[in-house]
């Protein structure tokens, strides 16, 4: 399957495609404004061909090519290049190409940047070569401004590593460049405002003093403990998740579809909570929107529109995609979750998956009985302040699907009841609790949850339900359909041919047994007369 790799931060993103460019993303809602800069380093031979793969680790939001120079027939030398926009340092782009040369010979090869903008409608202000006290590296500082069809404008400050065009590799050796870039950018500016000198240059002064001190605090750490940050937070943001088992039937969506979707999502949405330059005030305040899940999600589950799950191609169809997304959620009551950033955007996504609602003060979970044919697991759910919920559907060898649930905290008040709340309500613990997927008539939620054991008690006097059964087993060929990709079993379908033939084969042979006996295949022999000797 082809990726787009497209790591981003939710201030700027990029690909590692051959048309790859900074993308500005001054607000999630609107389109990606493209900055006309790449700041993407080729590796390049003019004597030995190249054939490359590509990686996208989505667990870590890195996206690596390795390239492989074929020497001769014995030996290969390789480049691996690592690129990241850092999450938790949102204007900070790493790169980290190492290339080892596993031959007897020196190796040369050519490093491409590009320092010249691509977009015709960049004006560029000023360039200059900047060094630090901190780094040996002498490092290529722009500014410019991009206008907008909107007669507005963006004042951009791009600083980045100036390298050498040319590396040599001893034999059996290797050789590592990181190449740090940062970017900062105005908000959208009126073209008018930009006919004043004195606002203009005070804006391009406070940004290129940013990005100074961005790269800065960048360069006093080292690359080792750059990633590791980086790494940490992606480890953090993806706390919570979704995981479904996998099916073989034809045209069905599966996991690989569901996380990179996800991803492409939360990289393009910002993360104030764990970003450095947000004030430990604003970050608490951000974090309160966490628990403002009121009405969301007032919807039937996601997993059933296929527009929001399309493999996007190229960087554009990342923004549509991710702004369908968004647009989806909003409209669904989602908007306070979504406030604190990508952990309320994953929620909103998960609970959308799920066919989930926040409902005054319970959660209720609206699948149909009739749809749960795979596993589903729903981990970590946002619920109150003390706990995270844990949902597992499983279909089990009756064929009939159930539920568990759980919550991360012993010590957490929470209780469940399954459809219709008939039943006395459960206090959940960190051991799952098992309950029956019902049908009622009328149509109620699959589960309900809440910290209020009177709360639960009084709600199913609200349901009016009239009846109420055990959901059904699913059909046998719809999950053998699932599980093993045809509804014949268990058995792959080669063994089911080679059975077929064999008994039409026995009862072929059986036939003519039968028609032997009968005579039909008996043959009278010509009578001879026994030539007599005289």
């Amino acid at each position: 399957m082809t990726f787009n790799l497209w790591p981003g931060n939710g201030y700027i993103g990029l690909s590692l495609s051959i048309q790859s460019q900074i993308h500005l993303i001054p607000d999630p809602s609107v389109p990606f404004i493209s900055s006309g800069y790449s700041p993407v380093i080729r590796t390049s031979s003019k004597i030995w061909e190249d054939s490359n793969a590509n990686i996208i680790q989505m667990r870590h939001g890195l996206v690596k090519r390795i390239q492989c120079f074929r020497i001769n027939d014995d030996r290969s030398a390789y480049v691996t290049h690592m690129l990241y926009a850092h999450r938790r340092r949102s204007s900070l782009i790493v790169q980290q190409i190492n290339t080892t040369n596993p031959s007897d010979e020196t190796l040369d090869f050519d490093l491409l940047q590009r320092t010249q903008l691509s977009r015709q409608d960049a004006k560029q202000m000023d360039t200059k070569e900047i060094e630090f006290d901190s780094s040996k590296d002498k490092f290529l500082m722009i500014t410019y401004r991009l206008f907008t069809q909107e007669r507005t404008a963006i004042i951009v400050v791009i600083i980045t590593n100036k390298i050498t065009s040319n590396i040599h590799i001893k034999p059996n050796g290797q050789r590592k460049e990181t190449i740090l870039t940062v970017i900062k950018y105005s908000s959208l500016i009126h073209v008018d405002s930009l006919l004043n000198d004195t606002y203009a240059k005070d804006w391009e002064i406070k940004l290129q003093k940013q990005a100074k001190d961005d790269l800065f605090e960048a360069l006093s750490i080292s690359f080792e403990n750059l990633l590791k940050e980086h790494i940490d937070t992606w480890s953090s943001i993806w706390q919570s998740g979704f995981s479904i088992s996998r099916s073989l039937a034809p045209s069905i969506m599966n996991g690989d579809v569901i996380n990179r979707t996800i991803y492409y999502v939360l990289c393009s949405t910002p993360s104030p909570l764990y970003d450095l330059q947000v004030s430990d005030t604003k970050r608490m305040e951000l974090n309160q929107t966490l628990f403002q899940i009121d009405r969301c999600y007032e919807s039937h589950s996601t997993l059933v529109g296929d527009r929001l799950w399309r493999s996007p191609g190229d960087d554009l169809a990342v923004y549509q995609l991710t702004y369908l997304w968004r647009t989806t959620l909003l409209k669904k009551g989602c908007s306070s979750l979504m406030l604190s950033g990508v952990n309320g955007v994953l929620q909103s996504m998960l609970l959308s998956i799920g066919g989930a609602r926040f409902h005054n003060h319970h959660l209720e979970m609206n699948l149909d009985p009739k749809e749960l044919h795979r596993d589903m697991f729903f981990r970590s759910i946002h619920f109150g302040k003390h706990f995270l919920l844990n949902i597992s559907i499983t279909v089990g060898h009756d064929n009939r699907a159930i539920m568990d649930v759980s919550i991360d905290n012993e010590n957490g008040q929470a209780y469940a009841c399954d459809a219709g709340c008939l039943d006395t309500p459960t206090k959940l613990s960190k051991k799952p609790i098992r309950f029956p997927v019902k049908m009622t008539s009328p149509s109620t939620a699959i589960l309900y949850i809440t910290e209020d054991f009177d709360y639960m008690t009084q709600l199913k006097d609200t349901l009016h339900v009239k009846e109420i059964e055990i959901a059904p087993p699913h059909a046998h060929d719809v999950l053998a359909l699932h599980r093993h990709g045809h509804k014949l079993g268990g058995l792959p379908i080669i063994f089911w041919i080679v059975l077929g033939f064999l008994i039409l084969v026995f009862h072929l042979f059986l036939v003519k047994i039968v028609l032997n006996e009968m005579g039909f295949f008996k043959h009278t022999t010509p009578a001879h007369s026994r030539a007599r000797v005289l």
